[in-house]
């Protein structure tokens, strides 16, 4: 064997054994490693190419020195595109559309704010949040226009989550925005964070943003610095290996004699600290000089100057963070940076026009990559052909609601007998309600408001931002007629125009008015008729003791509802209908087919179907799909695993339903759609000694494409009283919001819901009139609760299953000893009684709340006679993993 020494950097030299003439340098580093105890991914060759030749045909031998750095950092150069593609999760994870709003809006600050002039931004975030490791990266990104490590990309993103999660409006912050950001969804908020910081540091001091670049290459060798040295009181830094050359070639230093060289050769720890945390291809590094200048007693903690609502307003000062829309590039000049999406859920980089004109270069985030994108193409599939940004958005509109806010002078009027209000206050304080609402559940929604008074007015153009609304709505003051048919005209018009910008948007004009029209120079014949034709959806609320049956029939012919509430409770409820806030959960009233002819066709339609109570629901298409058994849906879908590569969301969702099968819950059953394995339809008993006891429950549970990201989507079906629960049947539990995260269950979830018809919780309700009747007479809210499940939810969980699964669906064989002879079915909680039979739980505590005594032997039996059966138990669960042995992959 023969001898070769290598040379490890900061550690000392190492006589490795090889074999010259066979081994390789593969062999070398093993050995190498296993000297020194250093993984050999770590030790990197310094002088020499990598080669599977041999030792001796690379012209080592046993006279060579073999260096070796330590690092385990990538040699290449990461170009921008690498360092800001979404590969990197924070601490609390966050949806992909998040993720893709983040880089993106990272990215296009970085193009535009790039210089000295983004210093004051970068000495913001040191101020608020005291974290230099954020800062180090953010100087270096956009002051310097440089990339970093992926280290520092750790630390850029999950320092910048939580900045932003303390400027954004969350239910723990003082803020008093309506608006609630949960933890999940922090990212998708980026440009208004971004907007934010730089608004306010305009005026910030960089005297602290001071860095020296420092260079680590040695001058002599004019490579990266391997073991840096300092020599006596020197201030230049000497490779270790010069200087010692040096010594040996009795060559001298200026102002340093021979000896002194030896004896005062110094290690500089801290340049090595930076060799070893910086990629071997960075050559220089903007040191920070001002670390014993700067205290900062923020760290994190933040009470942000302004609200939610300003702070989308500060995005118009900054284009680069607007988004842009498809088709502006075509019409007008567009400067890059801005953002553009790619898809609902993707939201690019615009970077530059390409060469033909005719697209595009568009950067993904996601892919980590500039694409070119044909912008006709993508706007048809965005559903934004707006071609300026004369309404300006974060995302594609789904409804585009024009308001019509009667405040002529008959509003001054008293509106409630049992209130002293007049109807413009209530008005106002419905508009109110429809707003907050309308926020909390975070609708992609465009609203305008048109006034009707003394003039038909057009308050505010179309936005998102709702929060703008009130102010105006709150400094209104009732005067003049009400030409309310004119105003419908110019609703009409203006909601046509966002059809063309938006194809896909449903239209809505909502009426908040006492209904009685003055001076219109329309004809309501025509106004019914063009608004039938425009598909434009009419809502009227009728404040006061009016009658308005032209209004009323207008509604109608268009599939909308007239509602006349006579108190100020049943006026504030509407607005917490689902159905009233947004289209997409309601199922219209069928139209009209032929043209209206006169006046008496449309008030005749009063006699036929009155005022409104609450609209429809409708429920997604899957709710009608076929149902199958968790056994046989988990055989189907590792049937198609085998053919088809399992996405996260699937695996999380078959491991879900293998869970609830093999250790069912005792109170809820899952049925996955046998078509769609992401839809489950889920049956709840109601728990004993509640008002829902004798009742079976219907929910939906829809696991959307953010899951396991953001919580899935479960609703009743059946209806049910509950101060927790609203009309379409969305549940309100924080295990949906605050407390959700991605480790959270399906069981727990379950468990949740359950727990909600045990114990409502009234301090955070849905219906708000529920509440107060549960809070201030509780025996009418219980007797209530049984006289609505009585009537909607009064069967067997046998009947329902028999109804979901059809009568003559297969069952699995099940060993009889395993079966409970109450349930007929097969254990989920056993329990054994002192005389060694064994029952379901719920079967035998049900059994004991009629007769004491043993449902098989008749001897007397009582609750503490029954104890859980764990042989029992583990046999059914060895039984239902034996069912579903082959999906376990």
């Amino acid at each position: 064997m023969d001898t070769v020494r290598c040379h490890i950097m900061l550690r000392g030299d190492y006589e490795i054994k090889v074999d010259l003439e066979d081994h390789k340098l593969a062999d070398l580093k093993r050995g190498l490693a296993y000297e020194s105890g250093i993984p050999s991914h770590v030790l990197q060759l310094r002088d020499l190419q990598w080669s599977n030749d041999t030792l001796k045909d690379i012209g080592i031998n046993e006279d060579s020195l073999v260096h070796f750095f330590l690092s385990s950092l990538s040699e290449e150069c990461p170009n921008f595109e690498q360092f800001l593609k979404a590969d990197i999760q924070p601490s609390v994870q966050q949806t992909m559309k998040g993720l893709s709003v983040f880089f993106s809006s990272l990215y296009s600050t970085r193009m535009k704010e790039h210089g000295e002039k983004s210093k004051n931004v970068v000495a913001y975030i040191r101020k608020l949040t005291g974290c230099h490791a954020l800062a180090q990266i953010l100087h270096q990104m956009i002051c310097r226009n440089e990339t970093g490590t992926n280290i520092q990309k750790i630390a850029l993103v999950e320092g910048l989550y939580f900045l932003f999660r303390e400027l954004l409006p969350s239910r723990t912050s003082k803020s008093q925005s309506d608006v609630i950001i949960e933890d999940n969804e922090v990212f998708e908020y980026s440009p208004e964070c971004w907007a934010y910081l730089l608004s306010q540091s305009k005026e910030e001091s960089i005297e602290h943003e001071n860095f020296a670049p420092v260079s680590l290459v040695s001058p002599t060798t004019r490579k990266r610095f391997s073991e840096p040295v300092r020599i006596a009181n020197l201030p230049e830094i000497c490779e270790r290996s010069v200087v010692l050359q040096a010594i040996e070639d009795g060559e001298k230093m200026p102002n340093c004699t021979l000896e002194d060289m030896r004896l005062s050769i110094k290690r500089n720890t801290y340049m090595e600290k930076i060799l070893l945390s910086i990629p071997p291809m960075i050559k220089r590094f903007p040191l920070w000089l001002s670390y014993e200048q700067v205290t900062s007693s923020c760290n994190f903690r933040i009470n942000p100057e302004k609200s939610f609502s300003q702070m989308k307003e500060d995005l118009d000062s900054y284009p680069h963070l607007q988004v842009t829309p498809p088709l502006q590039p075509l019409n007008f000049f567009v400067e890059a940076p801005c953002l553009m999406y790619l898809k609902v859920d993707n939201l690019g980089v615009y970077a530059q026009n390409s060469k033909g004109g005719v697209g595009v270069y568009i950067f993904n985030c996601l892919e980590g990559k500039t694409e070119a994108v044909e912008l006709v193409k993508l706007a048809k599939q965005l559903g934004d052909e707006r071609t300026d940004q004369t309404v300006k958005i974060t995302r594609t509109p789904k409804e585009a609601i024009m308001v019509l806010l009667d405040t002529s002078g008959s509003m001054k009027e008293e509106c409630y007998s049992n209130v002293d209000m007049p109807k413009l206050d209530a008005v106002k304080q419905l508009f109110d309600a429809f707003a907050n609402r309308s926020m909390a559940y975070d609708l992609p929604h465009l609203m305008s408001l048109v006034t009707v008074g003394r003039e038909v007015k057009i308050i505010h153009p179309f936005t998102e931002n709702l929060e703008v609304f009130k102010e105006h709505v709150h400094s209104l003051h009732a005067s003049g007629p009400k030409p309310l048919y004119d105003a419908l005209h110019l609703s009409i018009s203006e909601l046509c125009k966002m059809k063309m910008r938006f194809p896909n948007c449903l239209l809505r004009v909502i009426c908040l008015t006492d209904g009685n029209d003055y001076l219109s120079t329309k004809n309501p014949v025509d106004i019914a008729n063009m608004v039938k034709s425009s598909n434009i959806v009419v809502d009227s609320i009728l404040v006061g003791k009016v009658t308005n049956n032209v209004l009323h029939g207008i509604s109608n012919v268009t599939g909308g509802c007239c509602f006349q509430p006579d108190t100020s409770k049943t006026a504030l409820k509407l607005f917490e209908m689902e159905t009233v806030l947004s289209l997409e959960s309601r199922k219209l009233k069928p139209k009209s087919t032929s043209a209206i002819q006169t006046l008496d066709e449309l008030t005749k339609l009063f006699a036929i179907c009155g005022y409104d109570d609450k609209p429809q629901v409708k429920f997604p298409k899957a709710v009608e799909s076929k149902v199958v058994a968790t056994e046989d849906a988990l055989k189907k879908k590792i049937l198609e695993s085998k053919t088809t590569r399992f996405m996260e969301k699937d695996r999380r969702i078959m491991e879900e339903l293998k869970s609830l099968h093999c250790d069912p819950h005792p109170y809820c059953s899952v049925f996955p759609s046998d078509t769609d394995f992401t839809f489950w339809k889920i049956l709840i008993k109601g728990p004993p000694d509640t008002p829902y006891e004798n009742g079976v429950f219907e929910l939906y549970c829809q696991f959307g494409d953010a899951y396991p990201v953001k919580p899935p989507l479960v609703r009743f079906i059946t209806p049910v009283y509950h101060c927790n629960v609203n009309n379409v049947g969305r549940i309100c539990h924080n295990i949906f919001d605050r407390n959700y995260s991605a480790n959270v269950t399906m069981r727990e979830i379950l468990n949740a819901v359950y727990g909600l018809l045990i114990v409502p919780e009234p301090d955070d309700p849905l219906d708000s009139v529920l509440a107060e009747e549960f809070m201030s007479n509780p025996d009418k809210y219980k007797e209530e609760a049984q006289k609505n499940t009585e009537a909607s939810a009064n069967t067997t969980i046998d009947d329902m299953e028999k109804k979901l699964l059809g009568s003559d669906a297969q069952q699995s064989f099940v060993p009889p000893h395993l079966i409970c002879p109450l349930t007929k079915k097969m254990f989920i909680d056993p329990v054994k009684t002192t005389y060694g039979t064994a029952y379901e739980r719920g079967a035998i505590e049900s059994h004991l709340k009629q007769t004491k005594t043993d449902p098989i032997s008749g001897a007397p039996l009582n609750e503490n006679c029954l104890k859980p059966d764990k042989d029992l138990k583990r046999a059914v669960l060895k039984h239902r993993v034996d069912q579903i042995e082959e999906t376990w992959v």
